[in-house]
């Protein structure tokens, strides 16, 4: 047991994390914002042992979409390393990547991190991290480096949310529900501003750290494959084909542009970029029917409702579902498989060593998701932040600051957190309501880089097996610049 808590820390970081918030409901009552802001103090409701053994499987049911879907990632690339057109096209980017090798990096940590703030289900990055990692590290990069360009800029896009995140989304709709008047667009300008700023700072730090570090001689090394989880050999052959892993690919990176980029309106009727053209063709192609009562795409594809369902599940390009999306990826990776004239012995035992690969990141998920069933199930944080609150009548940037830091570091569901708190923070207009939203925003994205319940850093150091402290001690700089720049911004916004 002392060597586990010793070689994977984040068990011991992610489970105190969870005794605290066990503890808190021992003492601090639960309480919650109802309208006009107005807070209703409940009672002390202690979390018992029978209640961390259900957390535990109520997480697994809660979250069985994100808990497959990373475990089809893993399936995924277990089958994909060991074709010979996927090994080679791995190859021959790290190749084609040399003597340019820091350009590449702030390209690709760039285009993640746009990507991170335009997405609606940011989760859907995670599919495309092992193969960006692998090619890092074929480069010759080390581990830190490549969790930062890949990982750390997923988070960089969070805290900069523009468009897309599922928290700033949740965060204006749950808002305007008590009589916020709030857009996506509001202080977009700011937050882009924010987003540039906060890449242009995360680079700078990557690239001095590159600069020191990466070794031209190194990029041989087979430690670079031996420790990557997915990492490859070089291809059997010199010339093999890559075109077909290219294609599929590229149609893997589209679709997922296409499917969770907002164009039109997100389901609950927040406009978003109102281009209607896929609603449009998703309604015309599911009505086409045989005779006049048959939509036959409509039943194919499982558009229609059931009996006793009636759950969109196949909805237009730029809402679609996680789940709807591991279609796509499961149709390629067997489309893979066949290409490469793969055995179905062969090919589910790729699938099993695949799964393996990704089984403990993904229960360090079900865990940090265990934090935000408690905090559900006892919601003291309201309790505490109104407390804070009491420091301040009135408005304070600096108070708004940090009830955002404390919310966000005990709850990794900001959509969740914006539910708990929409009555509060709605109760601000104005100027301050919108400087609220970029508080609350920006502050939750900059706590993700440190909170030990940070999906989206959780899942990336337990799969590249990086300790959290050396995690901290990396990026530590970065956060402290970061964090001082946003407190200038706030002033600036409120003062001046």
């Amino acid at each position: 047991m002392k060597n586990l808590f010793k070689e994977h820390d984040l068990v011991k970081i992610v489970s105190i994390l969870l005794l605290v918030i066990v503890i808190m409901t021992w003492f601090i009552p639960f309480g919650e914002f109802g309208s006009s802001a107005v807070f209703t103090e409940g009672d002390v409701t202690p979390i018992g042992i029978a209640h961390i053994i259900y957390g535990f499987i109520y997480s697994l049911q809660n979250y069985a979409i994100q808990f497959g879907f990373v475990l089809l990632i893993g399936m995924f690339y277990g089958v994909a390393t060991r074709t010979e057109g996927y090994k080679a096209l791995v190859s021959r980017i790290a190749k084609a990547c040399d003597k340019i090798e820091i350009v590449v990096a702030l390209v690709v940590s760039f285009i993640v991190t746009l990507l991170a703030s335009f997405l609606n289900t940011t989760y859907v990055l995670l599919f495309f991290m092992p193969f960006l990692v692998s090619v890092f590290r074929k480069i010759g990069f080390d581990k830190l480096s490549s969790f930062a360009l890949t990982f750390g800029s997923i988070l960089v896009g969070v805290l900069g949310a523009t468009y897309g995140t599922e928290g700033f989304v949740g965060l204006v709709e749950y808002i305007n529900m008590y009589g916020g008047e709030y857009t996506i667009a509001t202080e977009i300008v700011v937050r882009a501003g924010i987003l540039l700023l906060a890449y242009i700072l995360f680079s700078f730090f990557n690239v001095l750290y590159i600069k020191k570090n990466f070794k031209a001689n190194d990029k041989k090394e087979d430690a670079k494959v031996l420790d990557d989880k997915f990492g490859v050999q070089e291809p059997k052959k010199k010339n093999t084909k890559i075109w077909f892993t290219v294609i599929l690919g590229v149609i893997l990176f589209v679709v997922a542009l296409l499917a969770f980029i907002t164009w039109n309106a997100t389901p609950n009727g927040t406009e978003i970029f109102g281009i209607e053209a896929f609603d449009t063709f998703h309604n015309s192609f599911m009505k086409l029917s045989i005779g006049e009562d048959f939509p036959i795409f409509q039943y194919i594809l499982g558009g229609g409702g059931l009996a006793n369902f009636n759950a969109p599940l196949v909805p237009a390009l730029g809402n679609w579902y996680l789940f709807t999306y591991a279609i796509v990826i499961i149709a390629v990776m067997i489309l893979m498989a066949i290409a490469s004239k793969m055995s179905v012995r062969e090919f589910i035992s790729n699938i099993g060593d695949g799964f393996k690969k990704v089984i403990r990141p993904a229960m360090y998920l079900v865990l940090a998701y265990m934090a935000f069933i408690f905090l559900y199930w006892v919601p003291v944080i309201p309790t505490i932040l109104n407390e804070i609150g009491k420091m301040a009548s009135g408005f304070n940037p600096f108070v708004a600051t940090l009830q955002a830091f404390v919310g966000a570091f005990f709850n990794s569901d900001f959509a969740y957190l914006s539910f708990s708190l929409a009555p509060y923070l709605a109760s601000f207009s104005g100027a301050e309501g919108n400087l609220i939203l970029v508080i609350f925003t920006t502050i939750y994205g900059l706590v993700q880089f440190i909170t030990p319940i940070s999906m989206f850093l959780l899942f990336g150091l337990s799969y590249m097996n990086i300790p959290y402290k050396k995690w901290l001690k990396y990026v530590w700089k970065f956060l402290l610049c970061m964090f001082v720049c946003l407190l200038v911004i706030f002033t600036l916004l409120a003062y001046l």
